[in-house]
């Protein structure tokens, strides 16, 4: 008699405590949600199920890729062409006993090659800067045929840093028809921790 009257009794307690949590999910259910067209239904076990929708067009964080972090980071254009000035002065200042004990010296410059494929497009600045400071040198006779050319000026730039901390380097590199080194000319720039974050 007593087991019965503790097992009448566990089941009545039970059954006020799924009374009581069911008022609670309720209450809290109904006044805490403010999202429109709330769909609900009673489930077999006497439960309120309430289904709120899921707005799929909320936008949701994704980390940007490599290169659209390049593109808040990377100098515009005219930035590479620093770099690039730089190192075809020093090379025009070095080569002085090729070009003026010679006479005539053709030189071809060689298409821009990016070590770093990330790299934005304005990186042909740099290519762009180099033939124009020589052309205008009256120095070597810089010509389009890489056949007609007594030496090749290979130019590459790359990104030596991080995609967030860029080192953008620039190189030339000056070979004979025989594809021997004479010299190479390295030159880099950097965003500096300042107050304008300008580029050196």
């Amino acid at each position: 008699m007593k087991k019965l009257f503790a097992i009448c009794s566990s089941f009545l307690m039970l059954n006020a405590c799924a009374t009581s949590e069911e008022t609670t999910l309720r209450d809290v259910l109904f006044e805490s949600s403010s999202v429109e067209n709330n769909s609900e239904y009673i489930d077999n076990n006497g439960f309120r199920i309430v289904e709120i929708p899921f707005d799929e067009a909320t936008p949701t964080y994704q980390l940007p890729k490599k290169s659209e972090r390049y593109e808040a980071i990377i100098p515009t254009a005219e930035i590479f062409a620093i770099p690039a000035a730089r190192a075809t002065n020093k090379m025009l200042d070095e080569t002085r006993d090729i070009y003026e004990q010679n006479g005539n010296v053709f030189l071809f410059v060689s298409g821009l090659k990016k070590n770093d494929r990330n790299l934005p497009e304005g990186t042909y600045k740099a290519e762009q800067v180099t033939k124009k400071i020589i052309s205008g040198s009256k120095t070597f006779k810089v010509v389009g045929n890489k056949d007609e050319a007594d030496y090749i000026l290979e130019t590459i730039v790359d990104n030596i840093g991080t995609t967030n901390e860029p080192i953008i380097e620039y190189k030339l590199i000056l070979t004979d028809t025989e594809n021997k080194k004479v010299k190479e000319w390295t030159e880099i720039i950097r965003k500096l921790h300042n107050d304008d974050r300008s580029w050196w």
